[in-house]
């Protein structure tokens, strides 16, 4: 009888499903549906904190749609966005580091004024 694995990070004994020639894209691919899983779930709780923001009257409907911000707002705004492309593009070079473990989590800082 085979040992079932306790946790996801633990190795099986049958062989791993590929689909590509490249087992490393197989698990691009892989990474890619596990984020778009993650950022649908991440959509749907932005949207019910909407309904229940706009529920309670702290928004009103659509008011997030229409928001604007202010041009502080917007900068802190778009660095964030800077960092994020910055990062996520890091792995076509080779640069990306671990963001688990002891290393610190690359994670956007305030900008400078």
């Amino acid at each position: 009888m085979t040992p079932t694995p306790t946790s996801k990070t633990d190795k099986r004994d049958e062989p791993e499903l590929q689909f590509f020639e490249s087992a490393g894209i197989d698990r691009m691919g892989q990474m890619l549906l596990v984020m778009a899983a993650e950022l649908h779930v991440l959509r749907d709780r932005m949207r019910c904190l909407e309904f229940v923001l706009t529920e309670v009257g702290i928004v009103g409907e659509g008011q997030l749609d229409k928001y604007s911000p202010t041009p502080q707002e917007a900068k802190v705004l778009q660095h964030d966005r800077e960092a994020f492309v910055a990062h996520l593009f890091e792995v076509m070079d080779g640069r990306a580091k671990s963001t688990s473990g002891r290393s610190k989590p690359l994670v956007p800082t305030k900008p400078e004024n």
